[in-house]
């Protein structure tokens, strides 16, 4: 039996399980998680309301969708490795969107860890983050005024999270929010793998004057457990040129401004 879950880490695993064996019944998650027949009713309600699962007769099957589930991330280390030259290209580019003097709002991340490594061509920059991992490169900009948010260390992605972090970005409202994104799906918005992730992100969105998406085209079709946000919640997405035709167009017509590199 698995007990004392708070309810998103319970529905992750719920997925898992329907990912896994295409099909789960009520009783049989009803005595892994220790929870009543009621209880996992409204669970399976509430992702099918995400629309990530179908719900039968006595359980859920997985949803017949093109988009592609991403139930967890890859640790940080193995993020950094992965289309290297795409995230670079995002991260310069992002600097056309920043002026001296913004204050930056900008979590942890393999692509925002790029937008990190050029913002020392910028001056006067007031910078705020959640993420442990960026601060050696922010503390090489000599004339930025580094924040680090508090919180409870979140060592797989060496992230500050839960409500000390979320208290400490109320008090900022910076000019630009930069943040990465596990999935891009036309029908589901913006989405995260990791819930206690999706709460600090929807705060920096929440706190925010203008929001940037930075995310390589591989997240493009793909879809998470947390809805985020939906297009119409942020301003610019900047990708590489891999980035599906049918997702440009849908995306430009949102109003949201699309930036391929």
């Amino acid at each position: 039996m698995v007990a004392n879950l708070f309810r998103e880490e319970r529905l992750r695993l719920i997925m898992e399980m329907v990912y896994e064996k295409k099909k789960v019944f009520v009783k049989e998650l009803a005595d892994k998680f220790g929870k009543s027949s009621s209880s996992i009713r409204l669970d399976l309600a509430e992702l099918e309301s995400r629309g990530l699962i179908n719900r039968t007769h006595g359980g859920a099957i997985i949803k017949t969708m093109g988009d592609d589930y991403v139930i967890r991330k890859n640790l940080l280390r193995l993020r950094d490795e992965t289309n290297k030259a795409a995230k670079d290209r995002i991260g310069k580019a992002v600097l056309d969107l920043i002026s001296d003097g913004d204050s930056i709002m900008i979590d942890g991340g393999s692509t925002t860890y790029c937008v990190g490594k050029y913002l020392k061509e910028k001056h006067g920059l007031t910078i705020i983050t959640t993420s442990y991992h960026m601060l050696p490169i922010l503390l090489e900009i000599q004339d930025a005024k580094v924040f680090l948010a508090g919180g409870l260390i979140y060592r797989e992605y060496e992230e500050l999270i839960g409500d000390i972090t979320i208290n400490s970005l109320q008090r900022f409202n910076p000019d630009c929010v930069i943040m990465g994104i596990d999935g891009v799906s036309l029908d589901h918005g913006l989405t995260i793998a990791d819930p206690p992730i999706a709460l600090i992100k929807r705060k920096m969105i929440e706190v925010g004057k203008k929001v940037i998406i930075v995310a390589d085209s591989s997240k493009f079709g793909k879809v998470c457990l947390m809805h985020m946000a939906d297009f119409s919640g942020v301003h610019t997405i900047v990708s590489d040129t891999g980035v599906p035709g049918e997702f440009i167009q849908a995306i430009e017509e949102t109003g949201v401004e699309l930036i391929l590199v």
